[in-house]
């Protein structure tokens, strides 16, 4: 049983400062508001007529876990909303006899899409495989349908600000923000069963609130308890808010605080104020963000939760999921269809290189002898329509004996050997995925390479390597050499990370050993142009202790790239057991630079050392991490040998951040980071 003191929040109010701080214009919508609905308030104190409708799509954003709730959840969350907003709530009753006389009766029903704006048909839930639903965020918000017709509401695993759910006020989308408008909510506070519990009863109805305009009681902060402050509703009192189900308690100037307001944090709201339905009218008469549009007849009949409406029985789409995507020779893996929009009144599956190689059953059983990547078909159909879905290289089979030991050394030159023993795993087809690559690797050699500037943020691909045997115990070391670089303006923006992991039972659970993250990960200037290493300085070296549990006979790696907003190309080479030295060949190097100390205080001072094998024309200068230039520190002819300037960052003018010393000499570009803290 949950109790209040560990029930998630509320982040509306902190996605909405980090709005405020970059459009403080926001400020001035909101008074605009709220004007309009003081107005609002003084012209009825009671809001009579016809219910307002409002149509809904729940998108479920998952990587086929629990956070993939049924339709019955869903259906559930529906009730306890529209019961919240018509005051038949079954905790209702339980409203103390001080706010029963303003306990509203919204007039809102919230009904589930059975119309597309194409006119196709809907059951009102839409459902997308992605790795965002472990880090939700707005870039979580996949496939929203469009603002101001729809309520969007997104499902997802777990949100990045630690929150249960959060919404934005109709006054803070404007422009792009379009696209994220709506409800984002943890599966675990969507309805009150399957995944859910009664705790979570009223948590959508909370966000609703916000999405209608409504301020938590205390007005608009994350921090219940810690000053009064007011929701600009006149008929609830001032409050410092509350995280416990103190009924009758009082923070400020009232005899008591509503703290049964479904915008309380107490879990065990039952109400909302006469007050706030006003307010919330006052939002779908306005058209911030189009909320006035909800509710009309035009588009009640445009997404078919008009009264009268008969639903249609919709086609199928199809959907499947096994939860092993790479096995070793032999093994056998389950499948799933996990269709929707739809019941499937009939199947077939088809399994390149498997046993059975087809299947009408829900879930059959299929094993796997031939080695590398296989096909996935699944066609779904009732009466209404069929739909197909196709997965090329959906399962990778791995040979079931290592053939590799200690003295493995992949330069990734040769393609036809790199694409036969490595996994380059793109989890859900989008155009960002490993690959093999012929140039820009260390010394311009092969490598493998993720094409990720720009990619999506909080998404992952990996890499995965062959098996090994390292049961000789020769080895205690992983090696490999990575180059990338960011557009991102200081070290705070280096969130992305390359982690590494190891499997001793095929893929089938991953140990995490370690990463390379922050500053770290960034070996070059790149700035937002599409990045590729030309140099041997562009490049650094990992090294990873191995844990004894790996030295097996049978162990494999996986290098998994985390994807953050200032992500650029990534390249890895020189996978190995052996040696993790960066070598610079003497007769191709013409300038060598070190810059020491480093990491520097802003009010310290740190020697650039650079050694010339013959006299060149020098150039040196600090760039930033954009590969814009600072600060021009040389340009003169130097004479063979060794070479020292001091440099300080107050007197160049570095805030604290990342810096590229970068030396041009005798047809060779050289750089070595600069961080000063």
């Amino acid at each position: 049983m949950l109790h209040a003191q560990s029930l998630l929040t509320c982040g509306t109010d902190i996605e909405r400062s980090k709005l405020i701080a970059d459009h403080p214009e926001i400020l001035e919508r909101e008074a605009i508001f709220d004007a309009l609905a003081a107005k609002k308030f003084a012209e009825v104190a009671r809001i009579e007529g016809d219910v307002l409708v409002i149509p809904v799509v729940f998108h479920v954003v998952h990587d086929y876990g629990p956070e993939n709730i049924s339709d019955a959840q869903i259906f559930d969350a529906i009730e306890h909303i529209n019961a919240d907003f018509s005051a038949t709530n079954t905790d209702f009753a339980a409203t103390i006899p001080e706010f029963a006389g303003i306990a509203a009766n919204c007039q809102i029903e919230f009904r589930l899409a059975q119309r597309e704006l194409s006119g196709a048909c809907t059951n009102g839930i839409t459902r997308h495989a992605s790795t965002r639903t472990y880090e939700g965020s707005d870039a979580a918000k996949l496939g929203g349908w469009q603002s101001g017709k729809y309520l969007n509401i997104w499902v997802v695993k777990d949100l990045t600000n630690g929150a249960a759910a959060y919404a934005y006020y109709p006054t803070s989308i404007a422009g792009l923000m379009y696209t994220v408008d709506g409800v984002i909510c943890r599966y675990d506070y969507v309805g009150t069963i399957g995944a859910a519990g009664s705790y979570a009863a009223h948590v959508l109805s909370h966000e609703i609130g916000h999405y209608l305009n409504l301020q938590h009681v205390w007005g608009n902060s994350n921090a219940p308890g810690v000053a009064c402050g007011d929701d600009q509703v006149p008929d609830t009192p001032m409050t410092e808010g509350w995280t416990t189900c103190n009924i009758y308690g009082n923070t400020c100037t009232a005899p008591i605080d509503n703290v049964q307001n479904h915008m309380e944090y107490s879990y065990c709201s039952t109400m909302f104020s006469e007050g706030q339905k006003s307010r919330m009218y006052a939002a779908l008469e306005s058209d911030d963000a189009m909320r006035n549009n909800l509710p009309t007849e035009e588009n009640l009949l445009l997404t078919g939760t008009n009264d009268g409406y008969v639903a249609s029985t919709c086609a199928p789409i199809a959907d499947f999921y096994t939860s092993q995507r790479y096995i070793c020779a032999g093994e056998s893996v389950t499948y799933h269809d996990v269709s929707y929009n739809g019941e499937v009144t009939s199947r077939v599956w088809t399994f390149e290189g498997g046993s059975p190689a087809s299947s009408t059953d829900i879930a059959p059983v299929v094993t796997y002898a031939t080695e590398g990547w296989h096909q996935v078909i699944l066609n779904v159909s009732n009466g209404v329509g069929t739909d197909t879905k196709t997965w090329n290289n959906y399962l990778h089979v791995a040979p079931a004996v290592s053939i590799y030991d200690e003295n493995y050394f992949e330069d990734f030159n040769n393609q036809t050997e790199v694409e036969n023993d490595w996994i380059l795993y793109n989890k859900y087809e989008d155009p960002y995925e490993w690959k093999w690559r012929g140039n820009n690797g260390y010394y311009n050699t092969g490598c493998i390479w993720l094409n990720s500037r720009f990619g999506p943020d909080l998404e992952s691909d990996v890499a995965i390597s062959p098996m090994y045997d390292l049961s000789s115990g020769l080895t205690d070391n992983l090696f490999f050499k990575y180059s990338t670089t960011s557009y991102g303006d200081n070290e705070d923006d280096y969130t992305m990370s390359l982690k590494i992991y190891y499997s001793i039972n095929c893929g089938d659970s991953w140990i995490y050993m370690n990463k390379v993250t922050g500053a770290d990960l960034i070996t070059s200037y790149g700035g937002s142009s599409n990045f590729f290493p030309q140099y041997p300085d562009q490049w650094a070296a990992a090294a990873f202790n191995l844990p004894e549990a790996c030295k097996t006979d049978h162990v494999q790696f996986k290098i998994e790239f985390l994807y953050n907003p200032y992500v650029n190309n990534v390249f890895i080479d020189d996978f190995n057991f052996l040696s993790g030295v960066l070598n610079t060949t003497e007769q191709q190097a013409s300038v060598a630079l070190k810059v020491y100390p480093n990491p520097v205080h802003a009010d310290g001072s740190s020697t650039i050392h650079y050694s010339l094998t013959s006299s060149n024309m020098v150039t040196i200068s600090i760039s930033d991490l954009a590969g814009r230039t600072i600060q021009v520190i040389g340009n003169a002819q130097e004479q063979e040998g060794s070479h020292f300037i001091t440099i300080s960052p107050k007197e160049l003018g570095l805030p604290s951040g990342c810096y590229f010393v970068q030396i041009k000499a005798g047809g060779q570009l050289v750089s070595d980071k600069l961080i000063v803290i």
